[in-house]
């Protein structure tokens, strides 16, 4: 994945995730420690968050493993960060 998209990947308690994939991450929350966890995000939430997406297909390439979802009501399309912006998708971090 490209890290100007993705962020840098990290790897640590047996987990690998891109920065930005877990900032854009739908049900991820972020604490207020950011030395917790990977970047502040708990890696049973990580997992959790895992687990849901595997269930979830890109709307834009298909494939599964799609954690971002659109944030318009009833709308359930999800995505890839990086296919987000192949697909014209606005992302925006608040």
């Amino acid at each position: 994945a490209d890290p100007d998209i993705c962020g840098e990947k990290i790897q640590r308690y047996g987990l690998c995730a891109h920065v930005f994939c877990l900032f854009f991450a739908s049900l991820l929350d972020q604490q207020e420690n950011e030395r917790v966890g990977l970047q502040g995000f708990l890696p049973r939430d990580i997992l959790h968050a895992v687990n849901w997406a595997a269930q979830k297909s890109c709307c834009i390439c298909g494939q599964s493993g799609a954690t971002i979802t659109c944030c318009e009501k009833d709308c359930d399309l999800s995505f890839h960060l990086p296919c987000a912006k192949q697909g014209g998708c606005v992302t925006q971090f608040i």
